[in-house]
């Protein structure tokens, strides 16, 4: 088992615009959602080398695939003007092209994501600044999810090419502040490996959900060692 330190992210402010058709000419949630990262740093044997059992693992993979670290975070405005967010999910697609023409590889994985869960009773915006990963590269969790306990923050599609995770609005825990989230990634050797990351949002009012997203640009290129 090794930490890895994670490294500071650079931000920047979302626009978040409505889905809703015709377009609100009101940017409503402008400002109130800040996107750390993302960053990607290549799991190498150098890397995990103090834990042999990780570097056998990666060992065993050489052949046919690579791993990456993909680190983001989630900035939300406290004490934000009504209405207050509803949920926040933050989505990645992953993708991958073969170098060579004619080639067949086979998608990238979220192979594993943290924090897989945090509750109510858990500091869902407590800074993470180590990243503990175990045996063939899964991460430790330390939190573990009570009966009745209401999930604030939960990791969805682990082992499949669009994970993600949502934050939610509880009645004893409103969204606001950090939220770092990372995953490793399982990637084919001898390709062009992405990650393209959207973030969308929800607010409330009565009974009526509206939703907001902003997709970004450029995905985030996976480089590795080949």
């Amino acid at each position: 088992m090794i930490d890895v330190i994670l490294p500071e992210l650079p931000e920047r402010e979302l626009a978040l615009l409505s889905e809703e058709t015709p377009q609100p000419s009101d940017p409503r949630l402008a400002g109130r959602v800040v996107l750390g990262g993302p960053v990607a740093l290549p799991v190498t044997a150098e890397l995990v080398e103090p834990d042999r059992d990780l570097l056998d693992f990666l060992e065993t993979e050489a052949d046919n695939a690579v791993y990456h670290l993909v680190h983001l975070s989630v900035t939300c405005a406290r004490d934000a003007p009504a209405p207050a967010l509803h949920s926040v999910n933050l989505d990645v697609t992953l993708t991958a092209e073969p170098v060579r023409r004619g080639t067949t590889v086979f998608p990238p994985v979220a192979w594993s994501m943290t924090p897989r869960q945090l509750t109510e009773k858990a500091d869902a915006t407590a800074p993470a600044f180590a990243a503990r990963l175990g045996p063939r590269l899964g991460f430790r969790h330390g939190v573990r999810t009570a009966y009745g306990e209401r999930v604030c923050l939960e990791a969805r599609r682990e082992l499949r090419s669009d994970p993600g995770w949502e934050i939610r609005h509880t009645p004893a825990v409103r969204i606001g502040g950090t939220y770092r989230m990372a995953m490793v990634v399982r990637a084919p050797r001898g390709a062009v490996s992405r990650a393209a990351v959207a973030v969308g949002a929800t607010v409330r009012e009565g009974h009526t959900l509206h939703r907001f997203r902003e997709e970004l640009a450029e995905p985030l290129r996976l480089t590795a060692l080949q």
